[in-house]
């Protein structure tokens, strides 16, 4: 079976942690089915490589721009990315005709809840959603991945500081960019 680049990625870096029984496979595991149970939540998000693609890279973006570096929090989020991999590794990847429109109402519902669904007038957030589907290389910018790529901005948010990070700006762009991938308003 094949493998996005990003879950390879992880593979290779988490190695020696993914043999079962260990302290951080345990962690691993319990956070697997944390996100499959997001997931879960949303039926009208497949479950894909593709959207847990778009999971982890909402998660690293977040991280990225919102936690502090070399933080307790940031050093937290290591046991996630476990889980992200044990959840995608044997997940298929989306070759469906519908897949520019799957996770459509997800996408929907979120930017309605939004209490700014105009991300950036400047682009400069949505930017940062271009350029981490573009760090995936092999993972397409869809509706779906998009929708990944939300519920990873709200994973992250245990993991956020206290002092007024407020990721919701990721979320909005990505239903921006999601939205004009269909050409809906």
């Amino acid at each position: 079976m094949s493998m996005r680049s990003c879950f390879v990625g992880l593979a290779s870096g988490l190695e020696a942690d993914l043999v079962e029984g260990t302290e951080l496979r345990d962690l691993f595991d319990y956070h697997r089915a944390r996100i499959e149970t997001l997931f879960a939540s949303q039926p009208d998000l497949p479950l894909h490589q593709d959207t847990v693609a778009g999971f982890l890279h909402g998660f690293l973006v977040t991280g990225a721009y919102f936690v502090p570096d070399r933080s307790v929090q940031q050093e937290s989020m290591l046991p996630v990315l476990g889980g992200v991999f044990l959840l995608g590794r044997d997940l298929p990847i989306d070759t469906s005709p519908e897949s520019a429109t799957a996770g459509r109402g997800f996408i929907e519902r979120t930017a309605a809840v939004l209490p700014n669904p105009d991300p950036d007038p400047a682009g400069v957030v949505c930017g940062l959603v271009r350029q981490a589907f573009v760090l995936a290389t092999d993972v397409p910018m869809t509706c779906a991945s998009l929708g990944g790529f939300c519920l990873g901005v709200l994973y992250s948010a245990p993991y956020l500081p206290d002092f007024g990070a407020d990721p919701t700006i990721l979320i909005a762009a990505a239903c921006h960019l999601a939205r004009n991938l269909t050409h809906q308003p």
